[in-house]
């Protein structure tokens, strides 16, 4: 059915009818940014949004005031068809989701991080390509004019090479996460690394490509991490120092030191850089009138986190019509939650000098028994 109302959709007359859309979970993230995203790309008259699936009636609700025409279902089974389903479900759900509904027909934009685990990354994207459905996957800080006007600076060489990337981001934690299993390793599959790391290490990767993981540290003991640190390196000799916090404010920015010149992003600006060059910093917008290459098509310099993600859906809906890749397709998001995945498997209790010698030890024992 779904591959019907495509090529229908394809066809002379009726190519700039909107497609249609199912969202699956409603919880925060749709609340507080797919939704209302969404909700833009409507009102543009890109995509419509024809269902909502949660089993809580009551997130349906809520979800369903910014989608008054929407039907809802606490069963997926019973929801209608559509051209593509969004995946906002906990991500240990994401891979079984996935490849039901790419067998069904759907073209997918599953929240970050993809899955749970690279193997099922894997499985997902090659579903994809056998079945010929486009996979994205919800990281939108790529389309981040920023982020993408650093990646342009990287690739063109115009400062020379990357010597070294610090990328500090952390705060107080007050994501209004719909249940308590976003803090077990069991449901949510992680902490902070997993959490906001998979968001720097997926541009980390977008930039520069995949590196080795020298060293990590948390300081889970049986739980999730609230806090940790890593080193990278990737094969031309460039390194990259992270440290990631739910509870401490940290610099959040990311510090890309080239061989002529230093260029800052602060964490959630979306257009704003500052160059340094000869120790002289130099504001800049990251715009398409500024010197270093294009930016996202969809953004203005006014917008932020939801025009960040207003832009993505824009991508995928044109993805789909255009029958290509999207920006931030299974790639990247696999690379990412690799690497976390080698993070996590080459753990070190980070160093914690308020603890005594004996409570150093029995935190020991604690990791070592998780």
């Amino acid at each position: 059915m779904n591959s019907e109302i495509s090529s229908d959709s394809a066809t002379e007359g009726k190519a700039e009818l909107p497609l249609k859309v199912l969202i699956i979970g409603c919880g925060a993230v749709v609340e507080e940014y797919q939704g209302p995203a969404a909700r833009e790309a409507e009102r543009q008259g890109w995509l419509e949004v024809v269902g909502l699936v949660d089993r809580s009636e009551e997130r349906l609700a809520r979800c369903q005031s910014l989608f008054p025409s929407a039907k809802c279902y606490t069963d997926l089974d019973r929801a209608r068809e559509a051209d593509i389903a969004l995946i906002a479900t906990p991500a240990r759900s994401h891979a079984d989701l996935a490849i039901s509904l790419l067998g069904r027909g759907y073209n997918l934009l599953v929240e970050k991080p993809i899955c749970a685990t690279a193997a099922e990354a894997r499985t997902m994207r090659s579903e994809a390509d056998r079945l010929g459905r486009m996979l994205a996957v919800g990281h939108f800080r790529r389309f981040f004019p920023a982020i993408e006007t650093i990646r342009t600076m990287i690739t063109s060489g115009v400062f020379g090479q990357v010597r070294r990337v610090v990328a500090d981001e952390g705060g107080t934690f007050r994501w209004p996460a719909a249940s308590a299993g976003f803090f077990t390793r069991q449901e949510g599959g992680g902490g902070v690394t997993l959490d906001i790391g998979i968001h720097m290490l997926e541009i980390l990767v977008s930039w520069l490509g995949m590196p080795e993981v020298v060293d990590y540290a948390d300081d889970a003991m049986g739980g999730v991490e609230i806090n940790s640190a890593a080193k990278l390196r990737w094969p031309g000799g460039t390194e990259a120092d992270i440290r990631l916090s739910w509870d401490v404010e940290l610099a959040n920015r990311y510090r890309v030191e080239f061989e002529k010149a230093t260029v800052t992003w602060r964490t959630g600006q979306a257009t704003d850089l500052v160059i340094e060059i000869d120790g002289v910093a130099i504001p800049q917008l990251a715009t398409g009138r500024q010197q270093y290459g294009s930016t996202a098509e969809y953004s203005t310099p006014a917008h932020g986190y939801l025009g960040a993600f207003t832009a993505q859906w824009k991508d995928v809906v044109d993805a789909v019509r255009e029958n290509r890749k999207p920006r931030v397709s299974g790639g990247t998001a696999m690379a990412a939650l690799s690497l976390v995945e080698t993070m996590y498997a080459r753990k070190r209790l980070m160093d914690m000098p308020y603890f005594d010698p004996e409570e150093s030890a029995r935190a020991q024992q604690l990791v070592e028994a998780a």
